[in-house]
């Protein structure tokens, strides 16, 4: 059976955006059925999580018979390759999927990811103030680049959609968020083009409905912060 690792509860604007969610969508595009074991705050820091994630992040994915592998975009890709979903067999557009599997991890999540940083991890209003708009032109740059690469296609790569969009609209949710989408309504039609897939819906309504199950108190923030 495969164990994933999620957490039991996260602010509001994280729900849904989790990167378990990455993972949960490929196991449901398979078929493969899986188990989630949840973490709170203190199952975070244990040494038990660490020997599966030397960070201390999710998510994780145990298998029978195969050592724990950790970072979402390794995790995706490892699955869509043995269960034979979402890559194509021709070797030419299949490294084609994969340039973009990688550009949606490297060129596009960190320039948005410093725009989240921004918004919504950064309690004081006058930094905020001063950071965001020394980072939001580059990710409307990197958003306009990709707009322009997409051209008229429905898809990253070939006529159907590939693991790379996947990868690519699960990083786009993190501009959705952001609200800067709006101003990109090809890369919006195609963002919502990939979220309409019944595996991505699943995999968003279960990691939501444990969230809304739990709250700040099962995440023992209070006793990480004394056993640090």
């Amino acid at each position: 059976m495969i164990t994933v690792t999620a957490f039991k509860w996260v602010p509001p604007f994280a729900a849904g955006q989790v990167r378990d969610h990455r993972v949960r969508w490929i196991l449901n595009e398979a078929g493969w059925p899986y188990e989630i074991r949840l973490l709170d705050a203190v199952d975070q820091k244990s040494a038990d999580h660490r020997a599966r994630q030397p960070f201390g992040q999710v998510p994780t994915l145990e298998e029978d018979g195969r050592p724990p592998m950790f970072e979402s975009g390794a995790i995706v890709w490892d699955i869509a390759e043995r269960a034979g979903v979402l890559i194509p067999s021709d070797p030419v557009m299949r490294a084609q999927v994969l340039g973009w599997y990688f550009a949606a991890l490297n060129s596009v999540e960190g320039a948005l990811a410093n725009v989240a940083e921004a918004e919504f991890f950064m309690p004081d209003e006058a930094a905020k103030a001063v950071r965001r708009p020394q980072v939001v032109p580059f990710a409307e740059q990197r958003l306009g680049e990709l707009q322009t690469a997409l051209g008229g296609r429905d898809w990253l790569v070939g006529e159907d959609f590939t693991v790379a969009d996947l990868m690519m609209s699960s990083v786009l949710k993190i501009a959705a968020s952001l609200k800067l989408l709006e101003a990109f309504p090809a890369l919006q039609a195609y963002h919502d083009r990939c979220l309409d897939r019944p595996a991505y819906k699943k995999a968003v309504a279960d990691q939501c409905a444990t969230i809304a199950a739990h709250g700040p108190r099962d995440m023992r923030y209070r006793e990480a912060q004394a056993a640090s």
